[in-house]
């Protein structure tokens, strides 16, 4: 099974500047991140909203969406039954950051997987 733990790693990937993991009720459950209750609630309230909407029309959840800002940009990726948010610089090229991300969670959840069979 895929532990909080597992996610520090996450900052090892070219581009991650913060990341943090909140539960689907708003929680901070990990991160080296300093933003406040509130953004953690609405990190939470967004993504819920997107699988709620996709659901209603039919379509796929999102892997993942973006919110460009000024001074920094914000990945928001559901993840099971919480919230990944990923903050980088502007301009930090969002394709391959994404591939990168989503291909560390496959082996986050892969390895344990794995493991738990032998």
């Amino acid at each position: 099974m895929t532990t909080i733990l597992d996610f520090i790693k996450i900052t090892r990937i070219e581009g991650v500047t913060s990341y943090c993991l909140v539960s689907n009720d708003g929680r901070r459950m990990a991160g080296n991140d300093a933003y406040t209750d509130d953004f953690y609630k609405d990190l939470g309230r967004i993504a819920r909203q997107s699988v709620q909407t996709a659901k209603e029309t039919a379509l796929a959840p999102p892997t993942c969406f973006s919110v460009r800002g000024d001074s920094t940009s914000l990945l928001v990726i559901p993840v099971g039954g919480y919230t990944l948010g990923i903050t980088t610089a502007p301009e930090t090229p969002e394709g391959q950051l994404i591939d990168d991300i989503l291909a560390f969670l496959h082996r986050i959840r892969h390895q344990h997987t794995v493991s738990q069979k032998s």
